[in-house]
């Protein structure tokens, strides 16, 4: 090839990479519609979305749904996502338990599975077990293709180096090698994702209409309190995939040594360990309470703070405040435009937590920028973290489709050398 050619040759390239995701973009989001409406939401000539459609159709991404409303009036062929040929699988792990979705590549979660984590089972035993899973799901679909997978996970994951630095209550994960463990034998691509990520990941996804879920944070709070961060309509990884560590902020420079190595972490004063010290120390006071030290399960404790127990409701207030000012920190650092909680602490009492964390940013927040932020509860039916995970992976196919359509390329080009 001419030298002089190349640097076009390789625009070209890029261009069509591009475009291809665009368009699949598009078609996750709308769901159906015509190759007309794909050029003007877009901005591609018809021509080209005459081209891209013909790609995708071939290599079985995209398939013809009939005629549909078009353009001014006019019926039109309409294109949609093949969601019934191609799917991908996410998983979201706790630590007591791990769940597998298999989703299409629209998103539309088809079946979930549950699982059990016994507190004894090292990580080699469950990785073993959610590699069973994965490949019991193409066994069981296989009428389908499997593309990608993606685990959601709690802990700063290191992609780089496909380790967790360090997970708040669970032992044994520390520089345990996931990816590459659950990969063995797998034969799809596999991702891992701090599950605060996949979970802001996951309203990225499903609320993409709405103009403040392009700046936004999710904030995971439960055994541990992490981040997942959306900037500009992407999610923020940062240098080696940490980035959003939220809960290991430090907001007492004396306070008590935190498994990162940092002292007095935000998460040592408003996670679930931080509320249930709280209490314990209130009971130990004898202040009157319904709670008995020895039963301080997220189900009895939520009781007692929704009857009003004085001393479920004092711990759970403090805590909600200390978490409203590690909330303060992340606005005046990020901007975001919108803010949403999740996970065990916040469903302790979620009116009463989103209450006090709002009183405490409005007090300690410049008034204009409160005045243009939302902070809400988590609305997701399902798990944000596994939702996150199957959106992630099916993310990943979309944005890169070029290994399909290069082998439908070479299965049309060897029937046709067959053919003559």
């Amino acid at each position: 090839m001419n030298q002089s050619n190349k640097p076009a040759s390789i625009n070209q390239e890029r261009s069509q990479l591009i475009n291809r995701a665009l368009i699949l973009n598009l078609l996750r989001q709308e769901g159906i519609c015509s190759r007309a409406t794909l050029s003007r939401l877009s901005g591609l000539k018809q021509a080209t979305i005459t081209n891209i459609a013909a790609e995708l159709i071939q290599c079985g991404l995209v398939v013809e749904t009939g005629l549909i409303p078009g353009e001014k009036g006019r019926r039109s062929i309409g294109v949609t996502l093949n969601d019934a040929r191609y799917k991908v699988i996410g998983i979201s792990m706790t630590r007591d338990q791990f769940y597998v979705d298999l989703v299409g590549i629209s998103g539309k979660v088809y079946e979930t599975r549950s699982f059990e984590i016994s507190q004894t089972e090292d990580p080699q035993s469950v990785l073993s077990r959610i590699r069973t899973a994965i490949l019991q799901l193409q066994q069981d679909y296989a009428d389908s293709e499997l593309l990608a997978a993606c685990l959601a996970m709690p802990g700063p994951y290191l992609e780089d180096l496909d380790r967790l630095l360090f997970v708040t209550e669970l032992s044994g994960w520390q520089n345990f090698p996931i990816r590459a463990v659950l990969s063995e034998g797998v034969g799809m691509p596999i991702y891992v994702l701090n599950d605060a990520k996949a979970s802001a990941f996951a309203q990225l996804w499903s609320r993409w209409q709405e103009p403040a879920v392009q700046n936004m944070a999710y904030i995971l709070a439960g055994q541990g309190v992490g981040c997942g961060m959306i900037s500009d309509g992407k999610l923020v990884s940062g240098q080696h995939g940490i980035a959003g560590e939220f809960g290991h902020s430090s907001i007492k420079f004396d306070g008590p040594l935190c498994e990162c190595g940092n002292h007095g972490c935000l998460e040592k004063y408003c996670s679930l360990s931080a509320l249930r010290s709280e209490i314990r120390d209130l009971l130990r006071a004898h202040q009157p309470s319904c709670l008995d030290a020895g039963n301080l399960h997220d189900e009895a404790i939520a009781l007692a703070v929704r009857a009003g127990d004085p001393v479920a409701v004092q711990a759970y207030e403090h805590v909600c405040e200390r978490l409203g000012v590690g909330v303060i920190s992340l606005i005046n650092q990020m901007n975001p435009g919108l803010i949403v909680l999740g996970d065990a602490l916040v469903d302790i009492c979620p009116e009463r937590l989103l209450e006090v964390v709002r009183r405490c940013v409005e007090a300690g927040v410049n008034e204009r920028i409160y005045s243009d932020l939302a902070i809400e509860i988590n609305q997701l039916e399902e798990s944000p973290a596994l939702l996150g995970a199957g959106a992630y992976a099916a993310q990943q196919v979309l944005a890169n489709p070029g290994m399909l359509i290069y082998e439908a390329d070479f299965r049309s080009g060897r029937a046709s050398s067959e053919a003559t």
